[in-house]
């Protein structure tokens, strides 16, 4: 349920976010205010992981997961880079390689874009 600019039930907040963003766009300033309610809650949730590391690739690709559901492929693809790229910074070459099947995935289904 949705109280002024912030969402009450963090559980369905992702998919509050993906319907709002699908329905006004990212332009809307409501959404941009949840959506950044959303990463601030998230960026915090990532301070206090006892693996930082993780907890970060794992943000990215939440917020890519996000937009590719909102129809924001542009997005969910700049989300996926910064997830490889952090794994990379971070030596996670699991994490890495993972994280570029998973876009190679995601572009096959989309027709190759």
């Amino acid at each position: 349920m949705e109280t002024g600019s912030r969402i009450d039930n963090p559980e369905s907040s992702e998919q509050t976010l993906v319907r709002l963003i699908k329905d006004r766009g990212v332009e809307d300033p409501e959404v941009r205010d949840l959506l950044t309610g959303w990463i601030s809650a998230q960026e915090t949730e990532v301070g206090s992981s006892g693996d930082y590391a993780i907890a970060q690739v794992r943000l990215e690709l939440r917020r890519a997961n996000l937009f590719f559901q909102a129809g924001y492929a542009d997005a969910a693809r700049e989300s996926f880079e910064a997830a490889k790229l952090l794994a990379a910074n971070y030596r996670r070459d699991d994490l890495y390689i993972a994280i570029g099947e998973e876009w190679d995935g995601i572009e096959r289904l989309l027709g190759g874009n």
